[in-house]
């Protein structure tokens, strides 16, 4: 069988001046599925994809998780109301449905620039049907672990972060699973010694980052299996600092399904791990502690770990690609921000919010957005409507960009919170234009 060298699929989404170095091999013939010939028979290739999926039994939000992207980005698409911005949505879609470019009315040569992924479609589809698992692979060849894959996928990973901040998730999302599918059942069973130690570190950093993702795409049950997936990389390391971020981050999940007691457990964990632990990690941990405090309606608490990350990070405004580099001065006033709204001090929270935003990073487009919509959660509970509307208009600008479950939930509270002014023009117009997301 003859096969074709692609380019990683995010470097040229992302059109990054150089490519990351990862290149898929795969077969230059399909096996014809059982959609074939469907743009025929249909009038359009959001018809096509329609029928295909149908076909399958799969709903559009199964679809949806498949191929990394929102409900209402595949209703728009089966609709023709979806904009190709790049031929990547239709490649991808049509890849997870076993179609030929061609049954959407993409020509060979678009597969090849999209590059679309097949070991991508496992990953995902296993993502959904479960909990993230990685596939099997057929065979279990062990091959020689090149060390300079260490320094390479740490590179990509900070990277493809980054894109997340700008972008959203859904643009890292295949590139993510198809790098771990590669650690789990490349690297990690061929590696020996301080290697394998060095890969399993690594690898902890990919698992957590694949449980944000999935975080922000509003999906907790995988968030929270990537999470453990990654503790349980970093144990066999025995790595402190990973295992201190990663309890960090069990934490922060906490919070967004609303333990409080199990945010304030997990929290005050990290901060018990022995080593030299960063103090931007610290920080963080003291922070989703004081949302748990907040959650409870423990000011004193609440303000007490407020004030203990932001000395951890006084003077410190950098950010940069190490575990915690999120974490500084902007950031913690934002966290400030969020639980001053939890502790009902609305006035208090719109001061702190503007602040953090005033000095926020380009880099976190998508973090800017979900803050803009909690500001705007904190003028509606201000009773400043006029406010409240204009900032949640700006921050669902960046939604539709990055697509965040997150900011969206945040903006559909804005909405409830603005239940005493629903019959304005300027909050119908914002209700619907959420509602549209």
């Amino acid at each position: 069988m003859h096969h074709t060298l692609r380019v990683c699929r995010t470097c040229i989404r992302m059109r990054l001046g150089r490519y990351c170095g990862y290149l898929l091999i795969e077969p230059r013939h399909r096996r014809p599925g059982p959609c074939m010939g469907q743009l025929a028979q249909h009038s359009s290739a959001g018809e096509a994809i329609s029928a295909a999926r149908r076909s399958r039994g799969w709903t559009q939000k199964q679809l949806a998780d498949m191929c990394g992207y929102s409900q209402s980005t595949i209703s728009r698409l089966e609709r023709g109301r979806q904009s190709a911005r790049d031929v990547d949505v239709l490649t991808l879609v049509a890849d997870r449905l076993g179609m030929d470019p061609s049954e959407v009315g993409l020509a060979g040569d678009a597969l090849h620039n999209a590059g679309v992924n097949r070991r991508g479609f496992l990953g995902t589809t296993a993502a959904a049907a479960g909990l993230g698992m990685l596939p099997t692979p057929a065979s279990a060849t062990r091959r020689p672990v090149n060390p300079a894959v260490v320094g390479h996928l740490r590179q990509l990973r900070a990277t493809l972060v980054q894109s997340d901040g700008l972008y959203g998730p859904h643009a890292a999302m295949s590139a993510v699973h198809d790098h771990l599918t590669v650690i789990e059942q490349q690297l990690l069973p061929g590696a020996h010694g301080l290697l394998r130690r060095e890969i399993l570190q690594t690898g902890s950093e990919w698992a957590e980052f694949a449980g944000w993702l999935y975080e922000d795409l509003g999906r907790p049950e995988q968030a929270l299996w990537w999470s453990d997936r990654a503790m349980e990389w970093a144990q066999e390391a025995d790595d402190p600092v990973r295992q201190a971020f990663i309890l960090m981050r069990k934490a922060q999940q906490s919070v967004g399904l609303g333990q409080q007691q199990r945010a304030v457990g997990l929290a005050s964990a990290a901060l018990r791990v022995r080593g030299d632990v960063p103090a931007r990690i610290r920080a963080s941990a003291h922070l989703q502690a004081a949302h748990g405090h907040a959650l409870i309606g423990g000011e004193l608490p609440t303000l007490r770990a407020l004030d203990a990350a932001q000395a951890l990070v006084e003077g410190d405004e950098a950010v940069n690609d190490q575990l915690g580099g999120y974490c500084n001065h902007a950031y913690v006033y934002a966290q400030r921000a969020t639980c001053y709204l939890r502790l009902g001090k609305p006035m208090d929270a719109v001061t702190a919010y503007r602040q953090a935003l005033g000095h926020w990073p380009a880099i976190y487009q998508r973090e800017r957005g979900l803050h803009l919509a909690r500001l705007a959660s904190a003028h509606a509970a201000d009773r400043a409507p006029d406010a409240a509307c204009a900032t949640a208009m700006e921050a669902l600008e960046i939604s539709r960009e990055t697509e965040s479950r997150r900011t969206t939930a945040e903006l559909q509270r804005v909405i409830t919170g603005l239940a005493p002014w629903r019959r304005t023009a300027m909050v119908q117009d914002l209700a619907e234009a959420v509602a549209a997301v």
